[in-house]
């Protein structure tokens, strides 16, 4: 799997041993206070969305406008990174619930209209993918094997340089899904040609994308809104798209 640039973590890591005062005063305060030590620490690298309680005193639940989430502690000085928060006597992930929740989006808001849809069935779920993507061709091919199926395709070309004229090429064909399915499978390579139509619907998918958060393909969107990211284990792939198509009663209208 290619993952874009995510400085996130080794940032975090690293900037997070600057020294910023504690942060006193009132528990009014608390949030803005730590919001600012977070960002100054990290320089600017980290941008806080919002801060929470957790179950532990004295540590807070940061989450980011990139939907990673990590804790700290009240001075915004000492962080957690890459943890898990586990309730041990309900045998619960509360980071896992968490990330999911935070994850999660309206199905509905997709641009639908600019996918390359498959297939009319019950369980719906869009992808996007990159044919340059070494992950994204095995889960391609088991996503065309599951039955009952509506897929919505987003051509994603951000892995490699070679990605968007092979793109192109399928996106310019009069055969759209035939030809993505040939790419997908490897069989297209990088045209000499520039693309030979408007391909500025592809710069549309991406920049939703990005709006997305959508950080390395492949990535999956469930009818219910769960985010599903990389390899994925097949039987709970399988798993979570069984339940999206229980938990949502009606397919999103054909765009």
């Amino acid at each position: 799997m290619k993952t874009l640039a995510r400085p996130f973590t080794a940032a975090l890591t690293a900037s997070l041993l600057g020294l910023v005062p504690a942060a006193h005063g009132q528990s009014a305060d608390l949030v803005s206070r730590l919001k600012a030590a977070i960002e100054a620490n990290t320089k600017g690298e980290v941008k806080v969305d919002t801060i929470r309680n957790t179950p532990v005193e004295g540590l807070y639940e940061v989450s980011t406008k990139a939907t990673d989430l990590f804790y700290v502690d009240r001075t915004g000085r000492y962080g957690l990174i890459d943890g898990r928060m586990v309730d041990m006597r309900e045998r619960k992930d509360l980071t896992l619930s968490r990330l999911t929740e935070l994850r999660n989006i309206d199905f509905q808001k997709l641009p639908l209209h600019l996918a390359i849809k498959t297939g009319n069935g019950s369980k719906v779920l869009a992808v996007f993918e990159d044919p340059t993507c070494p992950v994204c061709r095995p889960l391609h091919k088991f996503i065309a094997q599951i039955p009952d199926t509506t897929v919505y395709h987003f051509p994603y070309p951000v892995v490699t340089k070679e990605a968007l004229p092979i793109t192109a090429t399928a996106w310019c064909s009069p055969n759209r899904a035939e030809v993505w399915e040939r790419a997908m499978q490897g069989g297209l390579v990088p045209p000499a040609a520039k693309p030979t139509c408007d391909i500025a619907a592809l710069e549309e998918i991406v920049k939703a994308g990005d709006a997305l958060n959508v950080s390395g393909t492949p990535t999956v969107f469930l009818a219910n809104g769960r985010r599903l990211q990389g390899a994925v284990p097949p039987d709970q792939f399988l798993a979570a798209l069984e339940e999206s198509a229980r938990s949502t009663s009606a397919k999103p209208s054909s765009p």
